[in-house]
C-alpha cells in the first residue's frame, strides 16, 4: 500500500474548466498545499488539519494540472520594502542549511511537472523553442519609440550611472550604462541572461541595446536625481551631462544603453526566497519549496548570477481577467557570467560564500596556509568578458555558490535538480549562439569565449545531475508496451543500462490501495505489459527501475495511468517516491 504523502503533489482548489467549485481540492503536492493553505486561511486550522488527514482521491479528471489556478482576487496586497541587508544577514546568519529539511517540491503537479503560474511559464523543453524566438525573448517591440526621451529621474552612484525615461508613447524605460573600462560587459551579460532566464520560463524584463544620443534626453518637470554622496533633489539639464560623464562612449558621441522596460502593474517589492507572501492569497506554498526556485539554483550556477536574493526579484501587482494577481519576476543580471556590473568578477564569486564561518575557522586554524577553493583555477579576462574560468569544463555545479546562502537553494533535492538539468538539456548549442548573438558583443572573440564558456558549463551540469537518479521520462502506454525515455543515455552524459524492468500493479485511486499484475522485464525502453484492465477508468501503476546501471538508477520511478476509452492517459509520476514496494 502507498503511503499518501503530506501537502506535496500539485494542484488548486479550482477546476481549470472555470466552474469554480472552491474546496474539492485535496490531493497531489501543489493541490493538498493550496486546498491546506486556503482552508487555513479562510476556514480555521481544524479545516487545514482535515484536508492533511487524507479523504480524497489520489487523481482528478483534469489531472496533471497544465496551469496553477490562482483564484483569489489579491487586490489587497499592498507595497513593501525587502531590505537587502536585513536578508543578508539573515541568510548569512542562519547558514547554507537554513534549517528547513529535505522534503518534495510542492508547487509540482501530479506528473511531477512545474504548471504555468504567476511564478513561471513553460518554454523551453514543454516545445520547440527557435533561435529567432530566443534571440526575441521577452521583447514585445524594438525598444523606446523615437523623439524625445524624457527623464524622470538619474542616478549617479560615480560606477554605474542611469535614468529612468518616458518614450514618445509615453511607456517607461530604465537607462543603464556600462562601467568605464568594460564597455559591453554589464550590457551583453544581461542580454544573454535575460533571454536563457526567459526561454528558461521565468518571467523576466524587457531589455534592449539601443545606441543614445546625449542631446535625445530632456529633463521631465518633477523630474529628481540622486548625486552620489548627496540626497535626492530636483534634476536640472546639467545633470544629464554629469551623470553621462561616467559612461563609456564611442567617438561619435553616443553612448551604448541597456534600456530596460518598467514591468507592467503597480511595483510591489521584492519577494523572498523563503516563507510565503501574507497579504497575497494566492501564496499558499513557501517559496522555498517551490521547484522553480529550488531548480533556479542550476539556471544561476550555470549563468553565474551570483546575486539571486530579493532585491533582484520584483513582484507587480496585474490584472488580468478582472482578477488582481502578484506576477513574480527576476530582475538585474548585470551581474553574471564574467561581469561585476561594476567591473570584472572577483575570483572568489561563485566559489564561497560572502561568509562562510566554516571556511572561515579552517583558515584561522590553518594561519592561513588552507588555500580557497578557488585558488587553483585558472582564469581569462578582458574589458567585455570580465572574469571567467579559462575551463569551462572544469566547473563544479554542485560546488557553486551564490553571495549568500539562499534558503530555495539548500532545500533543492536531485529531483529538482534533474528536472533542471533535464530543462538545460533543451538548451542546443545554437539557441546558446543565439542568445548570445543578440547581445551585441562588441568583440568576435568574446563572444566566442560567452557561448563556449555557456556551453561547457551546460555539459557540466547535465553530466552531474541527469544519471544521479533514475532518468526514466516520457513514459506511455502504447501497443501493449510501456515505453520510455532516459534523459541520461538521450544526452550522451550515461551509457544506457542493460535492462530494464517494471512492476505492475492495478491502483484504486479511491483507496490508494495496489494489487500486484506482474513484472515485466526487457533489453530496452519498451517493455511488455501484462493483462491490463479494460474497464473505462481503470488505474495502473508501473514501478520502472534500470536493471545493470548505476546504482542510483535502480530505485524505480512510479508511473500512473488512466485507461479513458481504449487508451491509457498518464496521470501521475514520482521520481522519488516515499516507499518502493514490490522491488523484486
Amino acid at each position: 500500500m502507498p503511503r499518501r504523502r503530506p501537502a506535496h503533489h500539485a494542484a488548486s482548489v479550482q477546476d481549470t474548466g472555470g466552474r469554480g467549485r472552491r474546496g474539492r481540492r485535496a490531493a497531489g503536492p501543489l493541490r493538498r498545499a493550496v486546498a491546506v493553505g486556503l482552508s487555513w486561511a479562510f476556514a480555521g486550522p481544524l479545516a487545514g488539519v482535515l484536508l492533511l488527514a487524507g479523504g480524497a482521491p489520489r487523481f482528478y479528471d483534469d489531472d496533471p494540472l497544465a496551469v496553477e489556478v490562482e483564484s483569489q482576487d489579491a487586490s489587497g496586497v499592498t507595497p513593501r520594502e525587502v531590505v537587502d541587508l536585513h536578508e543578508r544577514i539573515r541568510s548569512l546568519l542562519a547558514g547554507p542549511d537554513d534549517g528547513g529539511g529535505d522534503g518534495p517540491a510542492r508547487s509540482t503537479n501530479t506528473v511531477d511537472e512545474v504548471p504555468d503560474s504567476s511564478w513561471y511559464t513553460n518554454r523551453l523543453g514543454a516545445r520547440p523553442l527557435s533561435t529567432a524566438e530566443i534571440a526575441r525573448g521577452p521583447n514585445r517591440d524594438e525598444g523606446p519609440a523615437d523623439g524625445v526621451w524624457w527623464v524622470t529621474s538619474g542616478k549617479n552612484d560615480g560606477v554605474t550611472p542611469g535614468f529612468t525615461i518616458e518614450d514618445a508613447r509615453g511607456v517607461r524605460w530604465l537607462l543603464k550604462f556600462d562601467p568605464p573600462g568594460h564597455e559591453g560587459m554589464a550590457s551583453s551579460a544581461e542580454i544573454i541572461s535575460t533571454k536563457l532566464l526567459w526561454a528558461l520560463g521565468y518571467h523576466v524584463p524587457e531589455n534592449h541595446l539601443v545606441r543614445l544620443r546625449p542631446d535625445r534626453l530632456a529633463v521631465r518637470e518633477g523630474a529628481t536625481v540622486r548625486p552620489f554622496g548627496a540626497r535626492t533633489r530636483r534634476m536640472r539639464p546639467g545633470d544629464i551631462l554629469e551623470i553621462l560623464r561616467g559612461a563609456p562612449h564611442d567617438a561619435d558621441g553616443t553612448y551604448r544603453v541597456l534600456a530596460s522596460r518598467v514591468l507592467d502593474g503597480t511595483p510591489l517589492g521584492g519577494f523572498r526566497f523563503h516563507g510565503t507572501r501574507p497579504d497575497d492569497p494566492n501564496d499558499v506554498v513557501p517559496h522555498e519549496d517551490r521547484r522553480e526556485l529550488r531548480a533556479l539554483r542550476v539556471f544561476s550556477a550555470w549563468i553565474n548570477h551570483t546575486e539571486i536574493r530579493a532585491s533582484n526579484t520584483l513582484d507587480t501587482l496585474v490584472v488580468e481577467g478582472g482578477l488582481a494577481r502578484v506576477r513574480h519576476h527576476l530582475i538585474d543580471f548585470g551581474g553574471t557570467l564574467g561581469s561585476a556590473t561594476t567591473g570584472s568578477r572577483p575570483r572568489w564569486l561563485g566559489y564561497e560564500y560572502l561568509w562562510d564561518g566554516n571556511r572561515a575557522w579552517r583558515s584561522m586554524l590553518s594561519f592561513g596556509l588552507q588555500a580557497p577553493p578557488w585558488s587553483g583555477v585558472s582564469f581569462v579576462e578582458g574589458p567585455v568578458i570580465g572574469r571567467l574560468e579559462e575551463n569551462g569544463r572544469a566547473f563544479d555545479p554542485e560546488a557553486w555558490k551564490p553571495r549568500i546562502p539562499n534558503p530555495a537553494f539548500a532545500r533543492a533535492r536531485a529531483d529538482d535538480t534533474f528536472w533542471a538539468a533535464r530543462k538545460l538539456a533543451a538548451m542546443s548549442d545554437a539557441l546558446i549562439r543565439a542568445a548570445v548573438g543578440a547581445a551585441g558583443v562588441p568583440d568576435a572573440a568574446a563572444e566566442m569565449r560567452l557561448v563556449e564558456t555557456l556551453r561547457q558549463r551546460r555539459d557540466a551540469i547535465l553530466r552531474r545531475y541527469l544519471p544521479a537518479v533514475n532518468p526514466v521520462v516520457d513514459p506511455r502506454i502504447e501497443d501493449g508496451a510501456l515505453v520510455f525515455g532516459n534523459a541520461a543515455v538521450e544526452a550522451g552524459v550515461a551509457a544506457a543500462p542493460p535492462r530494464y524492468a517494471a512492476v505492475w500493479w492495478t491502483f484504486d485511486n479511491a483507496t490508494g490501495s495496489t494489487t500486484p499484475l506482474g513484472e515485466t522485464a526487457g533489453d530496452g525502453p519498451r517493455l511488455a505489459a501484462p493483462a491490463l484492465p479494460s474497464a473505462h477508468r481503470s488505474y495502473v501503476r508501473a514501478d520502472v527501475r534500470a536493471v545493470g546501471g548505476p546504482a542510483s538508477w535502480a530505485r524505480p520511478v512510479h508511473v500512473y495511468f488512466r485507461r479513458e476509452g481504449s487508451t491509457w492517459r498518464l496521470v501521475g509520476f514520482e521520481r522519488l517516491p516515499d516507499d518502493v514496494p514490490g522491488r523484486s
